[in-house]
């Protein structure tokens, strides 16, 4: 790692960007195809998140509503249990 951050950042953005870029357009194809599209996606944000700003507050923004999610998904699951365990009764 340290010799990649040691590579002229001359070679290494344009690197950056080209292999970032490239899994977020799998991942946009992937959308339509059969595939992990949305995982592609994050992948060539995190990427390219390494050496690019905005990059970067797109991966935390795609964090934060992952985060959202899962914890709206938490407190569906848990109220629907709730209930379900209220009818075994």
């Amino acid at each position: 790692m340290k010799r990649w951050k040691r590579t002229p950042a001359a070679v290494r953005k344009p690197f950056i960007l080209i292999v970032g870029s490239s899994v977020i357009c799998t991942g946009l194809a992937l959308l339509i195809l059969p595939g992990p599209g949305w995982a592609a996606i994050f992948l060539g944000f995190a990427i390219l998140a390494t050496e690019f700003a905005f990059a970067e507050k797109v991966r935390d923004w795609f964090i934060k509503e992952l985060k959202t999610i899962a914890r709206n998904a938490r407190a569906f699951w848990h109220g629907l249990w709730k209930r379900f365990k209220h009818k075994l009764k």
